[in-house]
């Protein structure tokens, strides 16, 4: 067996790759170029750089490979739908033709939870309808849709991976919304943050739960033409999650009120509606700007920026509760069962590692 794992300079990628040269599979890993592929290297894989758009790339990624894990994709939910489908369509149709020609015995493809949009039941299971709020969630439904049409009809065996959002070492994208606010508040002194009672149902997935899940079905003939939620196991409510996350950074409640969803739902539709440079904009900047003298100050690394997008608004349209007894009932058993399992020990790696003061 040897892997190919596509995106492995990202996030979710590199998590991918470490956990399968621990396994001692053998293991090729590639993203674009002007990714750092540094510490897929180090952890044994064959590192080979190149652009998914370029079939000549593509076919000498796949010389010898039996099994490919697809996680290249472009996340950004602030990117035009063009941009997207390009990255994540147009790119899967590529590595999926020439991952046919070559016969591999397995493809294990990255999509999103987000392709549901907003929750028609809960908990949302893989048969829950497709309803993509944003141009990420739509490009992501595309490919799915691109690559189960191709292995198909090359007769290969498909893994579809549905996660929730994503917490972990290296998360730059959410640890920007969730981390960065937080931290400033508390670096000027505020000790106390209203809170809210009960609220939406929502389920995060450990970076390493998906690294897990995704090794258990490689090679697994329960998840062949299979697709899974990739969630934890217990959901929160936004209020508990929210006391959780206080706590985290030193905060104390200062009081709580009922879960105000009329207002909550009618501001998040609202903001879904402005131009992002009218409703994001320039709170974007201001937290920049303030952001960036506490990394000057306390010597912290660049990693991490503080942003609000508009697409997060439809996080707040609905239940976000997905559902993982599919995949535990093949055997997977997550590492960590609930963010409280995961999330503190995530903040401590951020501060250790000078992402946060």
């Amino acid at each position: 067996m040897k892997v190919l794992v596509t995106g492995a300079g990202g996030f979710i990628g590199r998590h991918i790759v470490e956990e399968l040269c621990e396994q001692g599979r053998q293991v090729r890993a590639t993203d674009l170029p002007s990714s750092d592929l540094s510490a897929s290297a180090e952890s044994g894989a064959e590192v080979m750089p190149g652009d998914l758009l370029n079939q000549a790339d593509v076919a000498e990624m796949l010389d010898g490979i039996t099994h490919v894990i697809h996680c290249a994709a472009t996340f950004n939910m602030g990117l035009p739908v063009e941009t997207c489908l390009r990255v994540n369509r147009d790119a899967a149709c590529l590595l999926c033709d020439e991952a046919g020609k070559r016969g591999v015995e397995q493809f294990l493809h990255m999509s999103t939870g987000g392709v549901y949009g907003s929750s028609v039941y809960t908990p949302m299971r893989e048969d829950h309808p497709h309803h993509p709020p944003d141009a990420y969630s739509l490009s992501k439904e595309a490919g799915e849709a691109a690559v189960l049409h191709r292995m198909r009809k090359f007769g290969i065996p498909l893994t579809i991976f549905r996660p929730t959002a994503v917490y972990g070492p290296y998360s730059t994208y959410i640890a920007g919304a969730f981390y960065v606010l937080p931290s400033i508040l508390r670096y000027y002194g505020l000790k106390k943050l209203p809170s809210v009672k009960g609220g939406k149902s929502l389920t995060l997935v450990h970076v390493k739960d998906i690294a897990g899940s995704v090794c258990f079905c490689l090679d697994n003939e329960d998840a062949f033409d299979e697709d899974f939620n990739l969630s934890e196991d217990v959901p929160m409510v936004a209020g508990e999650f929210f006391d959780f996350l206080y706590s985290l950074f030193d905060i104390d409640v200062a009081f709580r009120v009922p879960y105000p969803k009329p207002l909550v739902e009618g501001l998040a539709m609202l903001l879904t509606k402005m131009p992002a440079t009218v409703s994001f904009g320039p709170v974007n900047a201001l937290l920049e700007r303030i952001w960036q003298r506490i990394v000057e100050e306390r010597g912290l690394t660049t990693q991490l920026k503080p942003h609000f997008d508009r697409d997060f608004m439809y996080m707040l349209l609905g239940n976000h509760y997905l559902d993982n007894s599919k995949i535990r009932s093949i055997g997977y058993e997550s590492r960590y069962p609930t963010c409280m399992d995961g999330l503190g020990e995530t903040i401590e790696w951020y501060r250790r590692e000078r992402w946060l003061p």
